[in-house]
């Protein structure tokens, strides 16, 4: 499945090739920080399933483990790198369909906020889940 999104002015776009990706909600506080909302979507896929169409993204090393990038002109975060080139991480909510793609896990459950109530049946790992172990809050 090919997909296409990008920020909120336009300015930067992409393309991207799902194939096998992970979809899950991330509810710990760095996204939180960064995208300003309780709880954010994202899908990861490799690098060579990602590309940008138009414009430069900004880039800000966010922790050891992750670069977040984001569009110069309006703000928006668009995606997520690891510095090793291993996968990209875009959020749900930039696709030009956003329900294209479905969670399928909640990750950081432990951060999730107290007012939050998500009745969903989706597995919940208090960190993150099994195929991002290596990532950190």
């Amino acid at each position: 499945m090919e997909l296409e999104g990008g920020c909120l002015c336009g300015a930067v776009r992409y393309r991207v090739e799902v194939k096998d990706g992970v979809v899950d909600y991330c509810h710990c506080r760095m996204c939180q920080r960064a995208s300003g909302a309780p709880v954010v979507a994202w899908a990861q896929v490799t690098p060579a399933q990602f590309t940008v169409t138009r414009g430069t993204p900004k880039e800000y090393r966010s922790s050891k483990i992750s670069s977040r990038h984001f569009c110069p002109d309006c703000g928006s975060q668009v995606f997520m790198s690891d510095p090793g080139g291993q996968s990209i991480g875009f959020t749900l909510g930039t696709l030009d369909e956003p329900e294209a793609l479905r969670p399928t896990v909640h990750g950081w459950a432990s951060a999730q906020l107290s007012w939050l109530h998500l009745t969903d049946e989706l597995p919940r790992y208090d960190k993150a889940p099994p195929y991002d172990e290596s990532e950190e809050d």
